[in-house]
């Protein structure tokens, strides 16, 4: 496997009443061969990180493919764009203290795009997780979410999907200046597939370090990336960037 990916997602919230919530999540995704390959194996070798097989590969190809037992199961070499799966998901606060909430959420994923260029699985998956949130003073805040996937159907026919997978994340972040705050995230994962041995289809784990920049009181932006500090599981590096705007803020 060897690919770059673009995601950009609109994700709407809105509060249906002080404790219950309607959010949208529309992804549009392209695979391609991307252009960052050298920028990041200089990155890891300069910090001596590891550098898994990246210097005897070709820079900035796109091939993806899984052969089991001789079979292929799965072969993409062409570059692809389009519509992902579309996420519509309903909260509730359960508990809303001063310094802490906890909501219980609960999903669909439509299968909006295709399966064919790896952005869908062609059925509905299900979600169910709990998130909370607890400021601990003015500048620390801890804000955690565990739950579990309900997998409607196989991307790579051929395998085996797990009828469950649990996943979470935590979050520490601290307010170092009215202008912005400093943010690491561990998000993990069990295993999607139970009949490969492959780490990428198997449980993972992965940190992300960034920072948000308060624009003004009504617009935030979130900049981060993520490391693979479990090689082989999950991409060798991530950059996120994203804009939150409330409209109703004055």
């Amino acid at each position: 496997m060897d690919f770059e990916s673009y995601n950009l997602k609109f994700a709407w919230l809105y509060g249906i009443t002080d404790d219950l919530a309607l959010k949208i999540d529309i992804p549009l995704i392209h695979y391609g061969g991307g252009f960052l390959d050298n920028t990041i194996d200089s990155w890891h070798e300069f910090f001596h990180l590891p550098r898994a097989n990246r210097p005897n590969v070709a820079d900035n190809q796109y091939q993806i493919s899984y052969i089991k037992n001789g079979q292929p199961l799965l072969n993409l070499d062409t570059a692809s764009s389009g519509l992902g799966d579309i996420q519509i998901a309903l909260g509730r606060n359960i508990i809303k203290h001063q310094n802490s909430t906890l909501s219980l959420w609960v999903s669909a994923d439509l299968p909006t795009g295709d399966q064919t260029t790896l952005t869908s699985n062609n059925s509905i998956d299900l979600s169910l997780w709990l998130a909370s949130d607890y400021r601990f003073n003015s500048e620390w805040s801890i804000d955690t979410n565990a739950g579990v996937l309900f997998p409607g159907e196989n991307q790579i026919s051929g395998l085996a999907i797990e009828d469950q997978v649990l996943f979470a994340y935590a979050g520490f972040q601290w307010k170092a200046d009215k202008t912005f705050d400093l943010r690491m995230q561990i998000n993990a994962h069990s295993q999607f597939y139970s009949d490969s041995q492959l780490l990428l289809l198997g449980s993972a784990y992965n940190m992300v370090l960034g920072g948000l920049i308060h624009i003004n009181k009504c617009s935030d932006i979130d900049l981060a990336f993520s490391e693979d500090i479990q090689v082989g599981a999950t991409p060798d590096v991530s950059f996120l960037l994203s804009w939150k705007s409330n409209f109703d803020c004055q």
